[in-house]
């Protein structure tokens, strides 16, 4: 009996917790927001367009109510020389360093994610293996009900209108809250130099694909927030979901390791991002116990998610 018990247990651990936590904590935040907009009166600000200034002649000609004349023989009729700017796309980004990369990347998301009008495909995967088991006799069996039980990658269309999105089964939420990192308070993409190994930028026809692999980072119970991780993409807290457990279960310990995520970036000539693809691998242990029953479990996997963007 003892066995089974375990068994449950590690099944709380790898599959509620973590194929099923992430969605779960997904839910949590949009509960979380819509019983914040059900108590708070949004106001609507209608963005302020700034008309060009008319130009003015050195006769004053072209001021509203002042009569044309023509120009006197001393006004200079030389006209100016036309103002050439660099396009952003000539821009050799072989050439960028880490930071401006870091500093293009975070411009590109948090554009995206305060874009008022657009079309998202997203589809997303969470994968999850047990590498070791208390109840070690059940780790193929449970692998297999693991798998089962993860299902086909989520592939779904999101649709953009005045900032909201809203996804095929109906339900709402700002779209800077939906798109990655989307676990944070802020809600904003606030990675810096420091959290990044590797950064590249490249041409990819008339867009320019730019990658950022972060930094190994390992939480703990006592501190579940990876510092980087969580500024890029997100993460798992595996303390966090106590509360979403069946009744007599808890977690007592957890350690989430993320070897080096992946944040990629294509944007299109307009400065408008068209693809972003998030890979989060990672690899835990966690310990619960039922009444006087322990069990543990060593896990690995990964959440990775693609986002396509159309205007």
């Amino acid at each position: 009996m003892k066995k089974e018990v375990k068994a449950i247990i590690a099944v709380v651990l790898a599959v509620w917790i973590l194929v099923m936590g992430i969605e779960i904590g997904s839910l949590r935040e949009k509960k979380k927001i819509a019983a914040a907009n059900s108590t708070t009166t949004t106001t609507t600000t209608t963005p302020t367009t700034t008309q060009p200034a008319t130009p003015i002649t050195p006769n004053g000609s072209d001021i509203p109510g002042n009569a044309t004349t023509t120009p006197s023989a001393s006004a200079s009729t030389t006209p100016s020389a036309p103002v050439v700017s660099t396009p952003a796309d000539t821009v050799d980004v072989s050439t960028l360093s880490k930071e401006q990369i870091v500093a293009k990347v975070a411009e590109s998301v948090n554009k995206v994610k305060s874009e008022q009008n657009m079309t998202a495909h997203k589809i997303e995967n969470t994968t999850i293996t047990l590498t070791s088991l208390s109840a070690e006799g059940l780790r193929s069996i449970i692998n297999s009900v693991i798998s089962n039980l993860a299902g086909d990658p989520e592939d779904i269309t999101i649709n953009v209108a005045n900032g909201t999105a809203t996804f095929p089964d109906g339900s709402t939420m700002p779209a800077r809250e939906a798109i990655p990192p989307s676990n944070e308070a802020t809600k904003d993409f606030s990675l810096t130099a420091d959290g990044v190994a590797n950064a590249t930028a490249v041409k990819q026809g008339d867009n320019t694909v730019y990658t950022l692999t972060l930094v190994a980072e390992e939480t703990t119970a006592a501190s579940p927030i990876p510092t980087h991780n969580s500024k890029a993409i997100g993460y798992l807290n595996l303390m966090s979901f106590n509360d979403e457990l069946p009744a007599g279960a808890q977690i007592v310990n957890a350690t989430m390791k993320y070897p080096g995520s992946t944040v990629e970036v294509t944007v299109n000539p307009a400065g408008q991002v068209v693809r972003l693809a998030c890979k989060l691998p990672m690899t835990g242990y966690g310990e619960a116990k039922l009444g006087f029953i322990s069990g543990n479990a060593n896990f690995e996997g990964a959440n990775d998610e693609v986002w396509e963007f159309s205007y």
